[in-house]
């Protein structure tokens, strides 16, 4: 049987959803920062964005691992990678560098990871369709995220299937599988929980050395509770709140959307 491979673009794109979240981008530095190419230095990128310094390419490789469900060990990342040993900074600088790139990422994984989600027409009424390919492909996505007593049709809206921190976790996969970059998610309120979790993490550091000082303990809890106050806002606010594009409400909606922002992942795979 032959396994079915992610094409490059899929696996830049998943890297880059990845990388996001292991650097700790907020939404915004998302939609600024535009995807990297297979050319772009890793290196490079890092120090752009003050990351080199302090990042720990051993997570990185493992965040890779669990988000293309694959195993491999350090010494298969540094090897096939190239930069297992590295002899002098000139070296570094010279031959190592530029080949550690997101392409070299990309390659590594593509040889280990299993696509298990085709977006590829199929045929309905003996004619192609895209947008019941892009459908089907949705479906496999969502029987990986729900339970499987829950079956999604294509009229099905998709509040109903998925909210909160679940949605955003669809909405991601789907988007980097796809190769399409779907509408953000919008919450309106989002900007006041933010706020929150900011004021909250000055509460907690202002709470501590409080507490040393006057030994009043009452300080502490309230600003635990207040923590724990502004996560169950959040919580709630985002499982309740409709964050999706009015034109893009059922699951028909979005094979539409997708099958008409052409994509090589939604009419071709990589075979091997």
């Amino acid at each position: 049987m032959q396994e079915t491979r992610y094409t490059e673009k899929q696996i830049l794109a998943g890297i880059f959803e990845c990388w996001c979240d292991a650097m700790g981008y907020d939404e915004d530095e998302m939609e600024m920062d535009p995807p990297f190419s297979a050319e772009t230095r890793i290196d490079l990128h890092m120090k752009a964005h003050n990351d080199w310094a302090d990042t720990d390419l051993a997570d990185i490789f493992y965040r890779l691992e669990r988000h293309f469900k694959f195993q491999s060990t350090l010494e298969e990342w540094t090897e096939e990678l190239g930069i297992a040993n590295v002899p002098s900074v000139e070296v570094w600088e010279n031959e190592i560098a530029p080949q550690f790139t997101f392409g070299a990422l990309a390659r590594f994984i593509q040889k280990r990871a299993v696509n298990t989600v085709s977006f590829e027409p199929v045929m309905v009424i003996n004619k192609e369709c895209r947008s019941a390919g892009v459908f089907y492909g949705i479906e496999q996505i969502s029987n990986q995220l729900v339970s499987a007593k829950y079956q999604v049709t294509p009229s099905t809206k998709i509040l109903d299937a998925f909210r909160g921190y679940q949605l955003n976790s669809f909405w991601s996969e789907l988007s980097w599988r796809s190769e399409t970059r779907l509408p953000r998610l919008t919450r309106r309120w989002d900007f006041l929980t933010n706020w929150g979790y900011m004021i909250a993490f000055w509460v907690l550091l202002i709470a501590f050395p409080a507490v040393v000082f006057t030994e009043k303990f009452y300080i502490l809890l309230g600003a635990v509770l207040y923590v724990i106050t502004i996560w169950l806002t959040d919580s709630v606010f985002t499982h309740y709140s409709d964050p999706l594009p009015a034109d893009l409400q059922t699951f028909r909606d979005l094979a539409v959307w997708i099958a008409e922002h052409d994509s090589e992942a939604v009419h071709q795979s990589v075979e091997g």
